[in-house]
């Protein structure tokens, strides 16, 4: 066994390691690991203050599990938190009860009106994310019914808008409900709207932009006023597991 793991031990990332997964896991096979390692990784622990004359490789980047260029993983199960309005922090990406489908991602389909309800109208639930230009902002809303091209508001208390000034920053966000149950809480569309949430637009695209006209049937969670220029967007469907 000595001899199979060889080759493979550079390519582990030990250091990053949590020390009780370490102990528990790596160390019971140590007569098999260089002990040179093994020490090393003990003083990294328990001595973290001392230096190490060792490369301490960057932790890989875990990959997304979901299809968005915008987001990690780590912010769908924010949104399946606020799905089911409970703290932020009540489900992981361990225990994440939905599925995130990718419909429509602007760069990719075209950033038009007209796409965006072909590939989005009639879904159901679906989740809008935007990703600010010259920043590090998303922001985005939840339309716990869907879009359909009807020229029609829709009253719900589940939909919702978000803000996080910083993505990278979970601690950053802001989020919204509508306001009991706004009979103008959901826009469901028409050939000049598309995502559209509450009757003083406070986050839509329209005339190939995003904006903000003010705080109506939301509360303010820090979208910029009036137009803003984006990077990106995407639009999930939200299906329960």
């Amino acid at each position: 066994m000595e001899r199979t793991i060889h080759r493979f031990i550079p390519l582990i990332r030990f250091y990053h390691i949590p020390s009780a997964d370490f102990v528990t896991k790596v160390y019971p096979f140590k007569e098999i690991l260089p002990k040179d390692l093994i020490n090393n990784i003990l003083v990294f622990h328990m001595a973290p203050d001392e230096k190490l004359n060792v490369d301490v490789q960057s932790p890989r980047k875990p990959k997304c599990v979901y299809d968005s260029v915008i987001i990690s993983d780590k912010h769908f199960a924010i949104f399946s938190s606020w799905i089911e309005n409970k703290n932020e922090s009540y489900y992981n990406v361990n225990n994440i009860p939905y599925k995130f489908n990718l419909l429509y991602r602007a760069s990719r389909d075209g950033n038009t009106i007209a796409t965006f309800h072909a590939k989005c109208d009639n879904k159901g639930a679906t989740i809008v994310i935007v990703k600010i230009t010259n920043s590090e902002q998303i922001v985005g809303g939840y339309n716990p019914l869907y879009w359909d091209s009807s020229n029609g508001w829709k009253p719900t208390s589940d939909s919702f808008i978000f803000s996080f000034a910083n993505k990278d920053n979970l601690q950053s966000a802001k989020l919204g409900y509508s306001n009991y149950g706004d009979p103008y809480s959901v826009f469901g569309g028409n050939v000049n709207y598309g995502p559209l949430f509450g009757g003083g637009h406070d986050l839509g695209f329209s005339n190939n932009r995003w904006y903000r006209s003010c705080s109506s049937s939301y509360p303010d969670v820090g979208i910029p006023l009036n137009n803003f220029q984006t990077d990106d967007y995407e639009v999930f469907q939200v299906v329960k597991k």
